[in-house]
């Protein structure tokens, strides 16, 4: 058993992985480990793998290494994936974890991994396992935020589900410019990219992802746990390192 923790910007995630099926999961603000001990009541995972975007795990990591092999996620993490990318050292795990998700994915296709989240990202892979990078965009909080901090008087709004485009108040006018905006920018990039690479096949997921999928006029596979179901895959890899 496999135990995985995607420590994020603002959420921390677990689960427990049996082979390639997550057998439970949990999450809760950053830095409150608790509830990662608490979904381990009653198993005993041999390996864990944590990806930290906010180096607020150590504690973590050093009460699991007195029961279990642990792999602290970086850029130079061994992975099933050539990593062509000019600065792994700045690479976000839960990038690369992503993109090794997409390729299992489709092994033998372009891939597009897009996660909606505090940014959205994009990742790119090749048919030779190559991750060659991708793109980066605020995500639907950051925009909100943003127009509020950056303007004397527009309010900060909170997302919720649209079925329009054209606001009718200033808040609605946001909500509309932020999340019709999303939709125009991820369809834009996965039509860019489908023009260069016509095989291409597009998976999704981060928190936000449900607020576009449907909304989308390109088809996507959206997907829960992504990140986490990519990390699992990256631990299988390194399993073999740990029993050598």
């Amino acid at each position: 058993m496999n135990l995985v923790v995607d420590s994020g910007n603002t959420l921390a995630k677990a689960a427990l992985f049996q082979d390639d099926e997550i057998v439970a999961s949990a999450w809760s603000p950053n830095e409150d480990w608790s509830f990662v001990f608490k979904l381990m009541v009653g198993n005993k995972p041999e390996f864990a793998i944590i990806s930290d975007v906010s180096d607020s795990t150590q504690s973590l990591i050093k009460e699991l290494e007195k029961s279990t092999h642990v792999i602290s996620m970086t850029g130079f993490t061994p992975a099933p994936l050539k990593i062509a990318y000019s600065s792994p050292e700045t690479l976000g795990p839960d990038r690369i974890a992503a993109a090794v998700y997409g390729q299992k994915q489709f092994p033998d296709s372009h891939v597009l991994v897009i996660q909606a989240g505090t940014c959205i990202t994009y990742e790119f892979l090749t048919p030779r396992k190559e991750y060659k990078g991708g793109a980066i965009s605020p995500g639907m909080d950051m925009r909100f935020k943003a127009m509020h901090t950056f303007t004397a008087k527009l309010p900060l709004v909170k997302k919720k589900e649209i079925d329009y485009i054209t606001g009718d108040s200033t808040e609605n006018s946001i909500l509309s410019g932020v999340i019709n905006g999303c939709i125009a920018e991820i369809d834009g990039m996965i039509d860019k990219y489908r023009e260069k690479y016509p095989d291409l096949k597009v998976i999704a997921g981060g928190g936000d992802i449900f607020f576009f999928d449907k909304k989308l006029k390109n088809r996507i596979f959206a997907t829960e746990n992504l990140v986490l179901r990519g990390l699992n895959e990256i631990l299988n890899y390194n399993i073999l390192n740990f029993e050598k």
